[in-house]
């Protein structure tokens, strides 16, 4: 199926423009596609395609000043399944996600991710689920399951990763809920010359992209590489250690024939940029979309496409999280009832005329002097899309409080808007 175009929101934009997290980076459905999925009515490969009436992609994608907010059923638009040795069926799960426009790092304590359910939204409105399958080693029945030890964690793409389907890499849970876990390859190319571009959004607000970006991450002009992790298994013969050096008590199983190495997540160490990433699966980059820099998680896999450990977001979240976008709260967010511009046909900006708007002198130090549109409300980002002033003009601007560096300016006026760059000094 052809991929459903993305509505853009404001005209032609600057690459670097502060609408954040990208709002047009999300597949919204504008032409009424609904899901389908094949399964296995018998014994393989006999199957049957199940056409269903609900919605694929996105349904709403909206946002304000500080968030964006998605309605999604949970179903993409490609032919979903069919899952060998997982009986489950998707089913359409509305969901509200809010994604913040402007994430900032955790200087504190990090998040960790979930142990099980969602750590973030793919841009066709599918959940991306973390590393975990839910499961620990219960050391008393000597297995994995949900009512573990919590001190060996299942890997979920080792424990299910051959039930996912071949054409996007993801599976329905017990609820019918679709999901990935690794690698949503229906949303990247592999391989790839070009740099990937995002497949998805954390919920402390930065990107996930494919697993292609420049060797050099500062250095947009350097070559296309896989962008590899820098976690590896460890080299233990028992597992009565875990990766931090404390005991583990009681010790995960020794038995590496039922359970072989890269069955949890302890199983795996970090080594100090043995990769391209840090211990969170990301690190600080020039992308397409944001040409000035911007932390970005990858998706992570080996030499022949095998997904590799951690494969989204490492254990713990970069950036700061609100508890409303993870845990019980992924999928349940309510949108406000009012001050959203939405992207489904009933928004404003975008019947907004794109107006030529110069600023001098250009470099600035204190004031900016604007031509072309010259009254309004403006807005100045910086040059990762983070709001840091606003209010408005009659023709100029202070920017005396401002650091050094390169900013964007954009200015509404009735129905008119105009952005572009200025650096100050």
């Amino acid at each position: 199926m052809k991929k459903i175009a993305t509505l853009f929101f404001m005209g032609p934009l600057v690459p670097a423009f502060g609408q954040f997290p990208l709002a047009e980076s999300f597949l919204l459905n504008t032409d009424g596609a609904t899901a389908t999925y094949e399964y296995f009515p018998g014994p393989p490969p006999t199957t049957e395609t199940v056409v269903m009436d609900d919605s694929v992609n996105c349904t709403r994608v909206c946002y304000d000043d500080d968030y964006v907010y998605v309605r999604t059923l949970n179903l993409p638009e490609y032919l979903m399944g069919p899952w060998l040795m997982n009986p489950n069926e998707p089913e359409a799960q509305e969901s509200q996600y809010r994604i913040p426009r402007y994430p900032v790092e955790e200087t504190g304590p990090k998040t960790a991710q979930p142990f099980g359910g969602a750590l973030g939204i793919a841009v066709n409105g599918i959940k991306l689920y973390g590393t975990g399958d839910g499961r620990s080693y219960d050391a008393s029945e000597n297995e994995n399951n949900n009512m573990g030890d919590g001190l060996w964690n299942g890997d979920a793409w080792a424990s299910e990763g051959e039930t996912m389907d071949p054409t996007g890499a993801g599976h329905p849970d017990g609820g019918g809920n679709y999901h990935y876990h690794a690698t949503p390859i229906y949303l990247y190319d592999d391989p790839a010359t070009t740099h990937s571009p995002i497949i998805g959004w954390a919920f402390d607000g930065f990107p996930i992209y494919g697993p292609y970006g420049h060797q050099n991450p500062t250095d947009a002009s350097s070559p296309i590489v896989r962008i590899e992790s820098s976690y590896q298994l460890r080299s233990i013969t028992d597992r009565t250690v875990l990766p931090d050096g404390s005991m583990s008590t009681p010790p995960g199983p020794s038995d590496f024939t039922a359970f072989p190495l890269g069955t949890y997540w302890e199983d795996y160490e970090y080594v100090d940029m043995l990769g391209h990433l840090d211990e969170y699966n990301g690190r600080f980059c020039y992308t397409p979309e944001f040409p000035d820099g911007i932390y970005a998680y990858f998706v992570t896999m080996d030499e022949d496409g095998v997904p590799a450990y951690p494969y989204l977001v490492g254990p713990d979240y970069y950036g700061e999280v609100n508890a409303m976008e993870t845990g019980g709260g992924a999928g349940n967010v309510t949108f406000p009832s009012s001050g959203l511009t939405c992207l489904d046909g009933t928004s404003t900006v975008e019947e907004m005329n794109e107006v030529v708007m110069t600023v001098y002198p250009n470099p600035a130090t204190n004031v900016l002097n604007v031509e072309g549109l010259e009254a309004g409300t403006f807005e100045i980002y910086d040059s990762v899309g983070k709001l840091v002033n606003s209010g408005e003009t009659g023709g100029t601007i202070s920017i005396e409080e401002l650091t050094s560096g390169s900013y964007i300016l954009r200015l509404f006026s009735a129905q008119n808007i105009s952005t572009t760059h200025f650096i100050k000094e």
